[in-house]
């Protein structure tokens, strides 16, 4: 259905958007928790936004991961 060059680029690209909710994750939250953001913000968000990051690097990482195996899957069927 797909070209096959499109399936392989797929895991690459979401383990690129893992890495990159990893670094906007940490980099967020060190801002939260030096105050650079604004001052209003509560302190204990920066945790609440290091865990989402590291959610989302979760989901992309496991998106990635299947991916892969469903390519596998397809090239021994055939």
């Amino acid at each position: 259905m797909y070209p096959k060059h499109i399936l392989a680029v797929a895991p690459k690209v979401f383990k690129a958007l893992a890495g990159i909710a990893v670094f906007l994750g940490v980099v967020s939250a060190l801002v939260i928790f030096v105050g650079i953001g604004m001052p209003e913000t509560p302190r204990w968000m920066g945790l609440i936004t290091l865990v989402v990051g590291g959610l989302y690097c979760f989901f992309f990482t496991v998106a990635a991961e299947t991916i892969e195996l469903l390519i596998e899957i397809k090239a021994k069927i055939k």
